[in-house]
């Protein structure tokens, strides 16, 4: 109804706006934002643009009439964290040393707990760099499987869990990053051996070689699917609370971890469901102990080479859209902007530890949360929110940070602990796999995507259905030998109009490669 009535806030994101930047400017709502305005106000923001060029200047950038890049830009993109992956390898530990897979304890670095609830259960889980050969992982799969390593006597415990090969989620990237392969995003582009071409993943032989993988372990029962018949009303799907239900028996030895509620104390409707807690709590099992470690290395070997392991969330420094685009109203004058862009140029080059930033940032002491240790040097303990007086309730603001990530000095203690390793050895520069290309507006010429996607619509139905239904014979058993089969299922897929994408597309160099941005990490600045 404000925007209806041309009432626009000076600064604002609209996340639900009907409009997003460039419909709200052409509406009159807004403002462009000079370069000039970032050189001379917010020097923080302009240097963090110049170290992600070029995708920096792409977001809300106002493009001239031929198309380059302007000076202008219709809102103030979001910085975001790149270096950051959710799902994480999680194992119980007691089990491999039990199947004879001890790690060294050089090699760990324990989890300590004190808060009431997970206290208890302090230094079960640990953090290691140490990275599993492919050969080894899957003896591993076996061992939890067959060789009795809850020792209760029973054969009734298993690997892991595995979808259906239609399944892309990034819960199963982990899986699929063993072969090089994404599975939660269909725009990373790959360079084939096999072809020399740029391809989909539908059409790269790591994909095949996952294929392949999946169904031997699945067929061994070293991984299983879910039970059948699960329903539930989870956003995500059924399948969320049929796996968490799964893990929570106690009798799976390998998990993908959502890492963001790893020893989380609160949130309990969804933490308390999710491993190691969920076991401690639920299956009676509480001496059960933990590993985690960076990804499952792939069948080439356990040396970095971006070409084997998981999904960085976000692939760029710089992000847009109606969720990541701050708006300036059209009635702010250059001063009142330069003031905006002042205040948050001090907030976020000012050191973490600054009073006055601290408490716009993070709250009071004692009062939003506690310290567990020494200030800054420990993770923190939120207050519940129902605990707090009313004079100190939090309403937000445009305190907005701009950060491509570093460690947490706000999370529970296994966060805090897990980040000040993850950032500072730069797990995400190793153990991340980084597309050839990487299919999105950013890269592509506009008319190069027009193009594309009026080709597309021609004949990317008989693609897709060519690809369903070999990955559906595949997972049905009914493809002999993958490798003869593939070829012919290449060759379908050129003649079906994939050559086309290639030649037209996916190697012409006007689709830009892919570059990664600027991941070194800068340490948190303290006073």
């Amino acid at each position: 109804m404000m925007l209806a009535a041309g009432d626009m806030p000076d600064i604002s994101h609209l996340d639900h706006a009907p409009w997003d930047a460039v419909q709200l400017y052409d509406q009159g709502l807004t403002r462009l934002i000079n370069i000039e305005m970032y050189k001379k106000y917010f020097p923080y923001y302009y240097e963090l643009m110049l170290q992600n060029e070029p995708t920096s200047r792409i977001h809300n950038n106002v493009r001239n009439e031929d198309g380059t890049l302007s000076d202008n830009f219709y809102g103030i993109s979001y910085v975001v964290d790149n270096k950051w992956y959710y799902n994480v390898p999680l194992a119980r530990l007691d089990w491999l040393e039990n199947i004879g897979y001890d790690l060294d304890e050089s090699l760990l670095t324990p989890v300590p707990l004190t808060d009431e609830k997970l206290g208890k259960f302090s230094n079960q889980v640990f953090i290691t760099d140490y990275i599993f050969p492919h050969d080894d992982f899957n003896d591993i799969l076996r061992a939890f499987t067959e060789d009795d390593p809850d020792g209760n006597g029973e054969d009734d415990t298993y690997g892991g869990v595995i979808f259906n090969h239609n399944f892309r989620s990034h819960w199963v990237d982990l899986w699929w990053g063993q072969f090089g392969v994404v599975g939660s995003d269909g725009n990373f582009m790959y360079k084939d051996e096999a072809t020399g071409d740029i391809v989909p993943y539908y059409a790269f032989t790591g994909y095949r070689d996952y294929l392949e993988w999946a169904v031997d372990m699945r067929d061994k029962g070293y991984i299983r699917t879910l039970p059948e018949g699960y329903e539930s009303l989870a956003p995500q799907g059924s399948w969320y609370d049929n796996l968490l239900a799964n893990w929570m028996t106690g009798k799976i030895g390998y998990f993908f971890a959502d890492r963001q509620y790893i020893c989380r104390p609160d949130f309990p409707e969804y933490s308390d469901r999710q491993p190691p807690q969920s076991i401690w709590l639920n299956s009676g099992d509480e001496d059960a102990t933990f590993v985690t470690w960076p990804a499952l290395s792939g069948p080439q070997g356990t040396e970095p080479n971006n070409k084997w392991g998981t999904r960085r969330y976000n692939m760029d420094a710089f992000a847009s859209g109606k969720f990541r685009t701050w708006l300036v109203g059209a009635t702010v004058s250059d001063e009142k902007l330069a003031r905006v862009l002042t205040m948050w140029n001090d907030l976020n080059s000012t050191p973490m530890d600054d009073e006055f930033w601290a408490k716009i940032r993070f709250g009071i002491a004692g009062v939003h949360y506690t310290w567990v240790g020494e200030p800054w040097k420990s993770s923190r303990n939120v207050t519940d929110a129902t605990k707090i007086p009313p004079h100190y309730a939090r309403y937000g603001g445009f305190a907005a940070l701009f950060n491509t990530g570093a460690p947490s000095l706000i999370g529970n203690e296994f966060t805090a602990l897990y980040t000040n390793i993850l950032y500072p050895e730069e797990w995400y520069k190793y153990y991340c796999i980084e597309p050839i290309k990487y299919w999105s507006s950013t890269y592509v010429p506009n008319d190069m995507m027009k193009a594309f996607t009026e080709d597309w619509n021609k004949f990317g139905a008989d693609i897709n259905a060519l690809h369903a239904d070999f990955r559906d014979r595949h997972w049905n058993g009914q493809i002999a030998n993958i490798n003869t089969e593939w070829e012919q299922y290449i060759n379908q897929l050129y003649e079906a109009g994939l050559e086309k994408l290639v030649d037209d597309y996916y190697n012409n160099d006007l689709f830009m490669p892919y570059k990664t941005p600027d991941l070194s990490y800068t340490p948190i600045s303290l006073g």
